[in-house]
Formats: C-alpha cells, sequence, structure tokens
C-alpha cells in the first residue's frame, strides 16, 4: 500500500468534477479506506487525493492544487499521510492531445517531496479518458493498495508504466537540417542564455531569427562609456543626474540602468546574430499578449516568409515556498512560460513548425524547493513537447531541461550557493553547443532531455 494511505483514518478526495469524484470515493470506500469528497481540505486529514489534473483552465487547476496542499500540508507532516496528485494525460504521461496542458502536476509533486520530507508524495496519470470513470478509479485504487511507493506511474489501457531515465545517446547532426531558409520564432531569446543558444544555431546554419520581448532598446547616452556594468553605471547616471540639478532616487537608478543595459545586450545579440549571417527582426512583444504576438508575426513573416522553427525561451521566477504561495505569483511565472506558448501556438501554423525546442528545467524533473509554479509550468512544456511530436513525428521536437548555466540568472551569489551544494553549473559555450546538435538532430532528437547537474537532488 502506498505509504501514508494504511494508517490514515481519514483520505479526503478533491476533484473538478462531482460526477467523476463520486466513482473515486466510492471505489476507494469500497476497499475499506475512509474517505470523504470535500471542496477544499479541512486540514484534518492524513491523507490527501487531489483530481486537479483531470480536467479545468490551465492556470486555475495548477494554482489551486497548490492553494489546496498548503491548507492541508501541516496535518500531513504532523501524521507523515500521504499526498496523491491525479491528473489525465493519456496514461503514460507522453500526451497526444490538449491534455497535455493539465500535465504540469508531477513537478508540483516533486517540490512538494523537497519541501515537505516527511509525507509520501505519488502523481498518478491515468487515462481517464479512455478507461472511463469507474474503471479508472478501481486502477487507482489498486494502485495506491498494491503498486509500491514510485513517485509517477501512468495507467492505461495497454496497463502500468513507471517512467524512467536513460541515458541519451547524441543522435547524428546534420548541416542540412537547417539552413538560411529557415525561419526561427524566438521568445526571451534577445538576452541571456536564449541568446548564447540561437547565437551558436546561427552560426552553423545562417537561419534567420525573430526576437520577441518586453525590453525596448533604449539608446545609451552620449558621453558614457559603453563598457560600464551596472554598478558603475548607476554612479555614472547619479553623477550626470547631479551635474544636471536634478535628483535620482535609487530606485530610480536601478530602473534606468536596468533598462539601458538590457538595450545594450539586445544590440550585442542582433549584431553577433547579423555577423554570422542571419537575418534578424527584434520585436517589442509580451508572448502572452495575443495582438502583440500577432503583429510581430505578421511583420516577420512578411521580411522573412513562414516561421519553420520555434524556441520557446521566456520565462521568469517567483520563488515562493508552497505554505507562502499566492495566487498571483503563480500566474507570474505561468505567463510567459505556459500561456505565452499557448499565445503562440493559436497564432502560428503549427503544421510548418519543422524545429521546436523549449527551454524547460531540472526543477520539472527532480522539483526544487520554493519553486513549485516554476516546476508544474516546465513540466507542463514537457508534455506539450510530447503531444507535438506525435501530431508531427517528421519534426525536431525537444524540451531541453537544463540545470543551471554559469552566467544569466545566475550571479555570484548563487554561483557561490550551487558550489555549496556540489551542483556544477553548464558552461555557456558547451550549453550552446548542446542545444545547437540537439536542433540539428532534426527527428531523431529526444522529445525530452536533461542537461547538467540536478538541482538539490541526492
Amino acid at each position: 500500500m502506498t505509504p501514508g494511505l494504511r494508517e490514515a483514518r481519514l483520505i479526503e478526495f478533491i476533484g473538478p468534477d462531482p460526477a467523476q469524484n463520486f466513482h473515486f470515493v466510492q471505489a476507494m470506500m469500497e476497499a475499506g479506506l475512509v474517505v470523504r469528497e470535500v471542496d477544499q481540505p479541512s486540514g484534518q486529514a492524513d491523507a490527501l487525493v487531489l483530481a486537479s489534473g483531470f480536467s479545468g483552465d490551465t492556470l486555475t487547476a495548477h494554482s489551486r492544487a497548490v492553494a489546496q496542499l498548503s491548507r492541508a500540508a501541516p496535518r500531513l507532516e504532523q501524521s507523515q499521510g500521504a499526498l496523491v496528485l491525479l491528473q489525465d494525460t493519456g496514461g503514460s504521461f507522453q500526451p497526444r492531445d490538449a491534455r497535455a496542458w493539465l500535465g504540469g502536476l508531477a513537478g508540483l509533486g516533486r517540490t512538494a517531496q523537497k519541501e515537505f520530507p516527511s509525507i509520501t508524495v505519488r502523481t498518478i496519470d491515468v487515462d481517464l479518458a479512455a478507461l472511463g470513470a469507474r474503471p479508472a478509479a478501481d486502477r487507482v485504487v489498486e494502485e495506491l493498495l498494491s503498486g509500491g511507493a514510485a513517485p509517477c506511474v501512468g495507467l492505461s489501457e495497454t496497463g502500468r508504466v513507471v517512467p524512467a531515465e536513460v541515458d541519451a545517446h547524441n543522435a547524428p547532426s546534420s548541416p542540412d537540417t537547417i539552413s538560411a531558409q529557415d525561419t526561427f520564432l524566438v521568445t526571451g531569446g534577445a538576452r541571456g542564455v536564449t541568446a548564447t543558444c540561437i547565437i551558436e544555431l546561427s552560426r552553423r546554419t545562417r537561419a534567420n531569427f525573430v526576437l520577441l520581448g518586453r525590453s525596448h532598446i533604449e539608446d545609451w547616452p552620449a558621453g558614457l562609456a559603453s563598457d560600464l556594468d551596472e554598478r558603475a553605471l548607476r554612479g555614472a547616471l547619479a553623477a550626470r543626474a547631479k551635474a544636471g540639478g536634478q535628483k535620482m532616487s535609487p530606485a530610480e537608478l536601478n530602473r534606468q540602468a536596468s533598462r539601458l543595459l538590457a538595450g545594450a545586450e539586445i544590440r550585442q545579440t542582433l549584431s553577433a546574430l547579423e555577423a554570422a549571417g542571419s537575418r534578424v527582426h527584434y520585436a517589442v512583444a509580451d508572448v502572452a499578449d495575443a495582438s502583440a504576438v500577432k503583429a510581430a508575426i505578421r511583420d516577420a513573416e512578411s521580411l522573412f516568409g513562414p516561421i519553420t522553427g520555434l524556441v520557446h525561451g521566456a520565462g521568469v521566477l517567483a520563488d515562493k515556498l508552497i505554505r507562502e504561495k499566492t495566487a498571483e505569483q503563480i500566474a507570474r511565472v505561468f505567463s510567459p512560460k505556459v500561456l505565452g506558448l499557448q499565445t503562440i501556438l493559436s497564432t502560428l501554423d503549427a503544421r510548418r513548425l519543422k524545429h521546436i525546442a523549449f527551454f524547460s528545467s531540472v526543477a520539472a524533473r527532480y522539483g526544487n524547493t520554493g519553486q513549485s509554479d516554476y516546476a508544474m509550468a516546465n513540466e507542463i512544456l514537457n508534455r506539450v513537447a510530447h503531444g507535438m511530436k506525435a501530431a508531427n513525428p517528421g519534426a525536431c521536437v525537444t524540451s531541453l531541461g537544463w540545470g543551471p548555466w554559469d552566467g544569466g540568472m545566475v550571479d555570484d551569489s548563487l554561483r557561490a550557493k550551487f558550489a555549496e551544494m556540489g551542483v556544477s553549473l553548464i558552461p555557456q559555450q558547451d550549453g550552446a553547443n548542446l542545444f545547437a546538435d540537439a536542433l540539428l538532430a532534426g527527428p531523431l532528437c529526444p522529445v525530452e532531455l536533461i542537461i547538467g547537474s540536478e538541482l538539490g537532488h541526492g
């Protein structure tokens, strides 16, 4: 039996559909478990079953799961109880349809296991659509009673599957896979590690690139050295303001310096791409803004022709423990990563895409303290990649689960923290080479790749 269930004096079940809930609660009761259906955790149950991944809006389903777990966690910890997360993404964690957008619960489960180490956490992917509610409920109960403690299990008409990692062997790269006739839409690609990756791809292919970003390219102030770091730039801006009889607050100085440095980094990326032989277009657009994305794609296709590749690298962090996580923080993380991807795929003709790369994270695969929303969002990218590969098997579709890079969002303090944890960083050029190799492998590239050290994985 799943550890924590045998001793549970009370199990609470929460699901989005009362008709489906009835079958699961009934099956559990018939198996001798003490269970009741609730809308919200009472805080008194020793085990919690969340069927958040059966239906509903992507953001709402995952946000509610975090809130419900937060409320139930103190009692689960006290009783060394169990958390069971149920989703329907085809029973193998490799969805072939739109159910992929409800596939982020494994990321929540893996993070919950790190933040609440005394409880047992299991994520079960059951093919509810194919099995039907009562047979699916019977399969889940059988798994809970006799399946052991595997953290992730898939249940479908074809049987039971426990996902496992295998060593990835480099698929042979072909220089002809991508050419100067291809055009890539890149989110988050004008700065940071995504920019590093596409510059390497440009060097090898001379493809065209359309970069979407939220930052405007501001002109560098005349008379200021162009190689100033952020601290020196703030000082120079403060001195200039003082000389002009103005007074700038520290917050204003930080904002202006950040805008100027962002613009300078974007210009450097554009110059590097052009120097490598690519044609490039930068558009200011929030990837979650459908009208802005449509306008940017329309302009880009008028310049370069149909978009044939997609690199989705946009993302933000809002780290907080599950106990402290708010719906607003989750929405902030989901907006570029998940809602942005939905916007892009609703705008592009996905049938024309031959090269697709999502920038996911090891946080999705192993969980990471404080990053439940980030883990869920990236796990959704992993599931969506499987769905897109099933729809277009002749395309290169890959979701890259990056470990921490030596650069990007990793500053000196984070670098020291990773070193203390024994987590090695991905050198920038090594990461860029792996990215380009993956895309140039074409259809042979694995759909999911984990690259770099595991975050906090012992």
